[in-house]
């Protein structure tokens, strides 16, 4: 779903590539989020894209895009999610909606804005920094097709909890969405690798009192989770780099011979 929202908003930004493509491009620069820092896997997907025939400005408008609308839509599922369970937790539902609220309107006034972020990059690099522009409908494209992600990443960690924790427990799947999406967010935006030390704690902290499990039964989650999360992650992302190698070579190789 990932793959084909950022290639949705591609196109909308005048970039195509397909369905292949897109997913190399995809896989392959996913390994760059286990460098330490963040925004390297934007720049990666850039070059990609552009041995590929994409400009970098109209790639990294594409993954700019789907990055803001993923932190915003993100932001909206794991809100939505406390504030469905405001019926116990009172204090949490109030406060879930004005972020929801303050969320919905940033990413309202995201095609707006991302021109004048570029225009304060180019002022403050000194660079000339032009993104293409950005239409409504990839910014509609974007915030649906990261919330659908959003939503699958919550029911996969829910199902993932029935199946770690010990017999009887019942995890709740609103619960499970908010924290799981709150955990990720948390670590993506932390300058260690792939959030590794920052979403563990999250959830280990955060379960019990969503009451999704004990300290001790969290921990074992956290971990089970960090460890099929990079298994997922790096193995579709070293096949990647492999077939991109091997195209690599091939063009080489034509070019050579004609």
């Amino acid at each position: 779903m990932l793959i084909a929202t950022w290639r949705a908003v591609l196109r909308e930004a005048g970039g195509r590539l397909s369905a292949g493509e897109a997913a190399l491009v995809w896989f392959g620069s996913n390994l760059a989020r286990y460098l330490p820092g963040t925004g390297w896997q934007v720049g990666v997907m850039g070059i990609m894209a552009r041995e590929r025939g994409v400009g970098v400005a109209v790639s990294t408008t594409a993954s700019i895009v789907v990055t803001v609308a993923s932190t915003l839509t993100g932001l909206l599922v794991c809100v939505a999610g406390l504030a469905a369970l405001a019926a116990t937790r009172p204090a949490i539902g109030s406060r879930a909606m004005m972020l929801a609220a303050l969320g919905a309107l940033a990413l309202l006034a995201s095609p707006f804005l991302l021109p004048r972020m570029a225009r304060m990059a180019s002022r403050i690099t000194g660079r000339d920094i032009r993104l293409p522009s950005v239409s409504g409908r990839a910014v509609a494209v974007a915030a649906v097709g990261t919330t659908f992600a959003w939503l699958s990443y919550g029911v996969a960690f829910w199902l993932l909890a029935r199946a770690v924790l010990p017999p009887g427990a019942m995890p709740g799947l609103l619960a499970c969405i908010a924290l799981y999406t709150f955990s990720y967010l948390a670590g993506w935006f932390n300058p260690m690798p792939a959030g590794i030390g920052v979403s563990e704690p999250v959830i280990i902290l955060l379960a019990p009192q969503l009451g999704i499990a004990s300290t001790s039964e969290a921990t074992v989650l956290a971990l089970f989770v960090r460890a099929w999360r990079t298994v997922m992650e790096m193995g579709p992302s070293l096949m990647a780099v492999a077939m991109a190698s091997m195209s690599g070579r091939s063009r080489q190789e034509r070019n050579s011979n004609s």
